[in-house]
């Protein structure tokens, strides 16, 4: 009983953190409703994260080491995301500040723990964990490149990060959501492949949307300010660095 009811508070929690997330997404960028329901979200994310905790702990059946790693790592993952898209708005004109110590423990963190799962899916030769190693390789790496980056920042580096964290978070909702869906409503016997094509399904709409919203936000995926002479060759960011 004890688990049916964490289970049952960790997915009504998560269908609220989805529900919020678009409220947010569709509202006006910058609005009093796009930040109340931003807010939500993200606090919703966190006690997401830390019902993890009572779900592991009171599953039935023999302890399992691994799956609690796997869970840990993805729960620092959550929180990692969580924090940059926060604190890129709220230290937006800060950016030692946003790049301080907690920025460059959590990209190490997340680096390493995402080598850790990934060194164990492939000795396991388990796909699922190298699939989710890939969040904390990838996220990890550009945190720690950004953390150490001397070049002159883009003027909106931080919208950057923001929208970073926004479409990273979709991946980390709607994956495990329709992986759920799929097992309820169609097929209650599918294996791991539905959990990977959930999981890398939602990174590819993720990495679209992000250069979607980045071009049209001016936003690119790098954050150096583009030099004059490589702003001319290109004809991209000539009006920003004018503006600068």
């Amino acid at each position: 009983m004890p688990y049916t009811l964490s289970v049952a508070g960790h997915i009504a929690i998560g269908s609220a953190a989805i529900l919020f997330y678009w409220i947010a997404l569709l509202s006006i960028k910058g609005s009093p409703r796009h930040k109340a329901w931003g807010r939500a979200f993200m606090g919703a994310l966190v006690v997401v994260a830390l019902s993890v905790g009572p779900v592991l702990l009171l599953r039935p059946g023999a302890f399992d080491p691994a799956r609690v790693v796997q869970f840990i790592y993805i729960d620092l993952c959550l929180i990692t995301v969580v924090t940059v898209g926060w604190t890129a708005i709220r230290w937006k004109n800060h950016l030692e500040r946003f790049r301080g110590l907690h920025f460059k423990a959590l990209g190490v963190a997340i680096l390493a723990l995402g080598l850790v799962v990934l060194l164990a899916g492939l000795a396991s030769r388990n796909p699922v964990p190298v699939t989710f190693s890939l969040i904390g390789l990838v996220y990890g790496s550009a945190m720690i490149r950004f953390a150490w980056m001397r070049a002159e920042m883009h003027p909106r580096w931080w919208l950057g990060w923001h929208l970073n964290a926004i479409c990273g978070l979709f991946n980390a909702t709607h994956g495990t959501v329709l992986t759920v869906a799929w097992r309820t409503l169609v097929d209650p016997d599918a294996g791991d492949e539905t959990t990977i094509v959930a999981q890398l399904g939602t990174m590819a709409v993720a990495v679209v949307m992000r250069l979607w919203l980045g071009r049209v936000k001016g936003a690119p995926l790098r954050f150096a300010r583009p030099s004059p002479v490589a702003a001319l060759h290109t004809g991209a960011g000539t009006t920003e660095v004018q503006k600068a």
